[in-house]
This record gives C-alpha cells, structure tokens and sequence, in this order.
C-alpha cells in the first residue's frame, strides 16, 4: 500500500493499492490554534490526522501489508513571508511524523515537487493535475478547482507505487 501526501494547511493524502487503486484520500485536517493574531491561525489537527490513519490502517489491515509513503518537500518561496515559510515547515514536520508512525521502516520517501511531476509532465497548473488524477483514477475525489492538493497527493502515491510496485 501507498500513501501519497500533499502537505500543508490545505493539503491532502491519498491510500493507493496497486491491485485495487485509489483506496482513500482525504483533505489533512486542521484546528485553529488558539490565538486570534499573527499569520498562522490553523495548524494541523494531529489528533484527527491520527484517527484518519488508524481507520484507514484497521479497514485495510496494514500490519499484513507493507505500507510506504511518499511526502512532498515544501520549498520555501523567497517571496512569502517568513511566518509563512515556518507554518510550511512546522505542518510538514507534524505530517512527516503523523505518517511515519504509519509506515515500514524505511517506507519513507521524501521528494521534490519537480521530481514527481516530470513524468506526468506536469508544471504549476493545477487544473493540469486533476485531469491528470482522473485520468489514472477516474472516480477520484478532485472535481472541484480546490481539489487541486488531493489531486497531488493521489499523483504522489501513483508516482511511489509506479516506482516501487
């Protein structure tokens, strides 16, 4: 089994299985953080991350499975702000941890957006990337512009299961 993350407050993750194809995808779940000030008013909700994770591993019976992983590295964009670029970083560190609890030791694989996007020949467009989704896998939930993160993640997942599988 596969999962695919799109990391950050609107990303999302995506259960592949090379015998029976997109299992699940879900938007990561967020909470505010308490404070009403400064940029970063959402985190992840850790909690529900794990609660998504372990029904996810009790349906599919990941103690019988090898279960890999595959999350994209944020870049950090010169042009946002600096509060931006850590809440990037402290959402990727909650996820990478959330995830990594989940898979088989060494079943985590890190990567650059341009690395798993080059090929399907994908660039920024994000329209792109949910036709993309749906034509691998066309009862994928991303038929809304906003879905374009779980169109990512679900690509991601394909991309670690077509490299691995």
């Amino acid at each position: 089994m596969f999962i695919g993350v799109d990391p950050g407050l609107t990303g999302a993750l995506a259960l592949l299985c090379p015998q029976r194809g997109l299992l699940e995808c879900a938007d990561i779940p967020t909470a505010p953080n308490g404070t009403s000030t400064g940029k970063m008013l959402r985190w992840v909700d850790a909690d529900a991350m794990q609660d998504i994770l372990r029904e996810w591993s009790t349906k599919y019976e990941w103690a019988k499975e090898s279960v890999h992983a595959c999350i994209e590295r944020p870049i950090p964009m010169p042009t946002l702000p600096a509060q931006t670029v850590a809440s990037q970083f402290d959402t990727f560190g909650v996820i990478r941890a959330l995830v990594c609890g989940k898979v088989a030791p060494k079943g985590m694989t890190i990567i650059n957006p341009r690395d798993w996007k080059k090929p399907y020949g994908l660039g920024t467009d994000k329209d792109a990337s949910r036709a993309c989704a749906l034509r691998l896998y066309p009862s994928a939930p991303v038929t809304r512009v906003r879905d374009h993160n779980r169109a990512e993640a679900i690509l991601i997942g394909h991309y670690l299961m077509r490299e691995i599988a």
